[in-house]
């Protein structure tokens, strides 16, 4: 009879946070923007800003296994990873496995873009963002495609991200619950955590200054 894995912590408050967070703005900033809703998109856009900024910098300062130099591995680990987990032999550890290690970057990644070009779209009638007038209309209006392009790219991600939940859910590897207790079943070492609600505060400093800088 297998012996259960001890349940262990994987992940503070302020990455569970960050998580369903960024999930609920990437829908409203979707329903504001395809609605003409600007001004909620521009306030969606700054609390996002606040919350990417602050996951970054949790990148490098908060808990052990959310630091990038911790869970980022070669891709060539990828194949190795997919092969366990079809064959049945993947385990969870103590923070994201080889492939989402990667797809947290390109999240991260393509939402940066997105916030940078939409700081510089302008609809050109009713709607600019908060640096197109400093800058030409050539590249006003390459931010502007380039925005509405990468948005797909998003919900692509999204859904990709999704498919694979499902997929190692059918293999027998749970991801979702974590995300909401912090909590898996893992042989892993308990890692070390940072308390989440000084991120949870920076987050709340950091969309203050925006907003009153953007406003």
């Amino acid at each position: 009879m297998a012996v259960k894995a001890p349940r262990i912590k994987v992940w503070d408050s302020f990455i569970r946070f960050y998580h369903w967070l960024m999930v609920a703005l990437v829908g409203a900033l979707w329903w504001s923007g395809e609605n003409g809703e600007m001004a909620l998109h521009q306030d969606f856009a700054i609390v996002l800003t606040a919350l990417l900024i602050v996951r970054i910098g949790w990148g490098f300062f908060g808990s052990k296994n959310t630091r990038f130099s911790y869970f980022i591995r070669s891709p060539m680990k990828i194949p190795q990873h997919a092969q366990a987990l079809l064959q049945r032999r993947y385990r969870t550890g103590d923070t994201h496995n080889a492939a989402g290690g990667w797809s947290v970057i390109a999240l991260l990644l393509i939402l940066a873009m997105q916030i940078i070009t939409g700081m510089f779209s302008s609809d050109g009638i009713l709607f600019s963002g908060p640096l197109a007038g400093y800058a030409s209309g050539d590249l006003v209006d390459w931010a502007t495609d380039w925005h509405k392009a990468q948005f797909n790219v998003i919900l692509a991600l999204v859904a990709l991200h999704v498919l694979a939940v499902v997929i190692y859910r059918i293999f027998g590897v749970p991801l979702l619950g974590a995300m909401f207790s912090g909590y898996r079943n893992s042989k892993a070492t308990q890692p070390e955590l940072k308390p989440g609600w000084q991120a949870m505060l920076l987050t709340v400093a950091v969309w203050f200054i925006l907003y009153l800088l953007i406003n």
